[in-house]
């Protein structure tokens, strides 16, 4: 459905660290969350080059948009209502908050804007992904810009209204960076290659530092939730379960002050 446009786009979200463990070469010890929807990163232009829409692609495969709108960003599976794929889009200033926003060139398609992109499209590399006879070149980040991400991301978002910790996605994002801290050696030294790749210009070593600060400040329910989603998803107790999360966060930090030096 997307293969038309898989050059252009970066596959961003909850698909990238299984992504890397399927193709990416590296032993991963750990199974990382999952996640049923794709989110895709688009530029502010997007040009077919005789190349079907986006949306007609979409509309093809029997996938519609969430809801009415000129530009809808977030398309649902018809048999569940489910988002399956959501758009999104580097903010191109602090100023702008009018989301979504249409990306030029595709007509009445959007993308949700979101801060802290220029890493996750900047960082990136290519996996060749397999399903039966069929193969496709896939552009992911790093593991380094996606954890450098989720790290920025679980900082910014605000408490969920629904008490219920499957609700909160600050917790997912901090499952999601336990996941990535507790794959392995092989994991690791990746990790901090990207890392150290990212940090050595002046740009990275801000972005390092930003993400330290966000990670030295944990949200006590955020991380509450994410080891009680822990312990119920490998039978731990939730004690092992928060040291590890916590654990986590303290490793990415001095795995980023460490590249940083």
């Amino acid at each position: 459905m997307l293969a038309p446009y898989l050059p252009d786009v970066v596959i961003i979200g909850g698909w990238v660290p299984e992504l890397h463990r399927l193709y990416g070469g590296a032993t991963w010890r750990t199974v990382p969350s999952r996640t049923t929807e794709l989110d895709v990163l688009v530029g502010s232009v997007l040009d077919p080059r005789g190349r079907p829409k986006l949306r007609e692609l979409l509309e093809d495969a029997q996938i519609r948009p969430a809801r009415p709108g000129t530009f809808p960003a977030d398309w649902v599976s018809p048999a569940t209502d489910a988002t399956v794929i959501e758009f999104l889009m580097a903010r191109p200033g602090p100023a702008i908050t009018d989301s979504p926003r249409q990306v030029d060139l595709q007509g009445y398609l959007g993308a949700i804007l979101i801060d802290d992109a220029d890493v996750l499209a900047s960082f990136t590399c290519e996996l060749v992904v397999r399903a039966g006879e069929e193969q496709w070149t896939v552009r992911v980040p790093t593991l380094g810009a996606w954890a450098i991400s989720k790290a920025l991301t679980f900082g910014a978002r605000q408490a969920p209204v629904d008490p219920a910790p499957g609700a909160d996605k600050r917790a997912k994002d901090l499952l999601y960076l336990r996941d990535l801290i507790h794959a392995g050696p092989e994991v690791l030294q990746q990790l901090t290659r990207d890392l150290g790749a990212i940090v050595s210009g002046r740009i990275g070593l801000q972005i390092a530092e930003r993400t330290i600060g966000r990670l030295a400040t944990p949200v006590e329910l955020a991380v509450t939730n994410a080891a009680t989603r822990l312990a119920e998803r490998e039978g731990r107790a939730f004690a092992v379960a928060r040291v590890e999360i916590l654990g986590a966060m303290n490793e990415l930090s001095e795995l980023l002050e460490a590249a940083s030096r």
